[in-house]
């Protein structure tokens, strides 16, 4: 991104771009606290998700990650974790504990 090289804000460590990325997905939820329509306009909304993309590009780029690849990888994990069978026809209750079921079987199975 030429904006961000030509400012030499292209050599963030990883940590710092992760903070980042935090914090500006925070500024983003500041416009949804205590409401479920937002406070803001859609181009503040906009800007905020701007800038949570921003420093998520660069922390891929650090890593040399292939965003698109990364994605589709993540999607056909989430379809095995997640079968359309159990969400598709199913209520907001029956969604709801599916979802549960699957993130404790999920977490049981993962070590960090």
């Amino acid at each position: 991104m030429k904006h961000i090289t030509d400012r030499h804000w292209d050599n963030n460590p990883p940590r710092g771009l992760a903070i980042s990325i935090a914090l500006e997905a925070n500024e983003l939820l500041e416009h949804f606290q205590w409401q479920e329509d937002s406070i803001g306009n859609t181009d503040e909304i906009a800007e905020e998700l701007a800038d949570v993309f921003i420093y998520a590009i660069q922390f891929a780029n650090h890593y040399d990650i292939d965003i698109t690849k990364s994605i589709m990888k993540k999607l056909d994990k989430s379809s095995k974790k997640y079968p359309v069978e159990h969400f598709a026809e199913a209520s907001a209750d029956e969604r709801k504990e599916a979802w549960l079921k699957a993130k404790k079987e999920f977490k049981k199975d993962t070590v960090l």
